[in-house]
Parts: C-alpha cells; sequence; structure tokens
C-alpha cells in the first residue's frame, strides 16, 4: 500500500508543477471569481489514517445488519477550469478501496461539475445536489426529487475563501424546503434552543454557511415524524453533510449525524444504539488528506 501511496504524490507533485498560470492569494486560487482553496500536497499516512478510523468504528461500534456504505466528496478543484494544485481524486479513492476492499464506496466523481460549488466557499450548493442523492440512493435504496422543493433565496453570500482574496464578489446562497423539512425536528447538541433544519437567523452571521443544522455541532438529530418510511440512517460526517441531511428528511424517519472532528468515537455509543440502521461516512477530500482531526 506504502508504494501506490508514494505513486500517487507523484502525481500529486505533477500536478502542482503545472500551476504556475494560476495566481493565489493566501492559498486561494481566483479564477475568474471562483476561488479554489489548495489543499495540496497528498499526506500519505493520513490516507492510511482515514481508512483505520472507518475500520475501528465499523468494527467497535456497528452490527452486522447495519447497512455500510463511505463516500468522498470531490474537491472543487477537481472541477476547475484551469489547473490549479489538485489532489486527484481517483488515485485516492484507489487507495482507500485497496485498504477497505469488502466496503462499499459510492462514487460520486461524476454527480458533480464545477457548478455544484459555491464561488466563494468549499462547500457544495445545496440545490445542485441531484446527482449526489441520485448516487446515494441508487445504492443506499431511496429517491428524492429536488425540482419538488421549493427554493428560498440569500442575495448577499460571501463563502470562507472571500476573506482570503481582493474584490470578491457576493453570490446567492439558496435552501430547499418542503412539507418533510418543514416537519422535521432537530436535536441540536450545540444549539439546543434551535428545532428547525434551517437556522436562518445563521444569514446575518460570519459564516452563513451555518443556515445548515446550524453549523458545527458534534451531534445533530433529525426526526421527521411524516417519513416515508420508519428507517434510519447515521452519518459520519464533515460540513458537507449539513446542507445534504435536510434533502433526506422525507426517506429516512430518523437521521444521526456524528462529526468526530468534534467528539471523540468513545462517545458515540453515547448518543447512538447500532442495530439495523443505513451508516454512512460522507467526508470530503479534504479531510481524508488531513484525517488526525477525526478523534
Amino acid at each position: 500500500m506504502r508504494a501506490r501511496l508514494c505513486a500517487a504524490a507523484m502525481c500529486a507533485a505533477l500536478l502542482l508543477s503545472s500551476c504556475s498560470a494560476a495566481v493565489s492569494e493566501n492559498g486561494v486560487y481566483s479564477l475568474d471569481g471562483d476561488l479554489v482553496k489548495d489543499i495540496t500536497p497528498l499526506d500519505e499516512r493520513s490516507v492510511e489514517r482515514f481508512a483505520e478510523k472507518l475500520v475501528s468504528v465499523r468494527e467497535t461500534y456497528l452490527t452486522d445488519a447495519n447497512q455500510v456504505f463511505y463516500a468522498i466528496i470531490p474537491d472543487k478543484a477537481q472541477y476547475a477550469d484551469e489547473a490549479v494544485p489538485r489532489i486527484e481524486l481517483d488515485s485516492v479513492c484507489d487507495l482507500l478501496d485497496s485498504a477497505l476492499p469488502d466496503w462499499t464506496r459510492i462514487d460520486l466523481s461524476d454527480a458533480l461539475t464545477a457548478d455544484s460549488y459555491y464561488r466563494t466557499d468549499g462547500h457544495w450548493r445545496q440545490e445542485k445536489l441531484q446527482g449526489v442523492v441520485d448516487a446515494l440512493g441508487n445504492s443506499m435504496g431511496f429517491s428524492v426529487d429536488l425540482s419538488a422543493f421549493e427554493q428560498n433565496q440569500f442575495d448577499d453570500f460571501f463563502g470562507t475563501y472571500a476573506k482570503d482574496v481582493r474584490q470578491a464578489r457576493p453570490e446567492k446562497l439558496i435552501w430547499l424546503t418542503n412539507n418533510d423539512t418543514q416537519a422535521a425536528v432537530t436535536d441540536n447538541y450545540q444549539a439546543p434552543d434551535v428545532t428547525t433544519v434551517y437556522d436562518t437567523g445563521k444569514l446575518a452571521s460570519e459564516i452563513p454557511y451555518d443556515v445548515f443544522l446550524s453549523g458545527a455541532t458534534p451531534v445533530v438529530t433529525i426526526t421527521n415524524p411524516t417519513a416515508a418510511t420508519d428507517r434510519e440512517l447515521v452519518v459520519f460526517r464533515d460540513s458537507f453533510s449539513s446542507s445534504l441531511a435536510p434533502l433526506l428528511c422525507g426517506a429516512y424517519a430518523r437521521i444521526t449525524l456524528l462529526d468526530l472532528r468534534y467528539m471523540a468515537s468513545g462517545l458515540i455509543p453515547q448518543f447512538v444504539t447500532f442495530d439495523d440502521q443505513d451508516v454512512l461516512f460522507l467526508y470530503s477530500l479534504e479531510i481524508v488528506n488531513n484525517s488526525a482531526m477525526l478523534r
């Protein structure tokens, strides 16, 4: 496995050397106003450690009745129109497939495009996630039609990359609602007073993306009494899942999101008793490359 990791690192280095045409400010590249963060170089040990973490969590806490999946969210640099420093997703996924041979990986690389991400932020746009929802649903057994949701709009969104470049322009942030998102009730460890999946007060904060599930938190559960099934989902996640989870409220009666950046793995049994839930490990490429932050 070590030799394959070295080969992937060489590939990333070659891509990095071809990027001189793009100019960065504070590690953020601006491509006609589309801001892309440099997350290179590839950390070989981090990929190994990420796979080890997933195996440890599964063997320690999950049951044989759990349906277990994992997916890696591509970095927006994968879809940049110009050459910018990037870690090749295919190389990382090959390494993880080798380290996790008996796991089911859901490929999201064809489910996203450059337009799927905010221009001033690294996160994906909720209204552009039909391909992601389809890819997950095809493997996990659900279907969600985003065209049936109502769009709500905030016009003056600046993402986290905007502070690192000059003359960043505002863009639109859209969040999607339907009967299920309206009926859903959240129990948020970090924001106990907020019981809705969208916390619109966060639109006026320094991180407007926190409108989705109130932002960073170790544990949040979403319960929907009007869900079409009684199925349950547990997601081991980073911030990308904050905007994805509300879209799945109609497919699952209960969704539990666990963020191991903010809680130790040993605390998992205090919040989840595993039996036959669907379990999804969903992480961005940046987290895979910095997996030491998973506790």
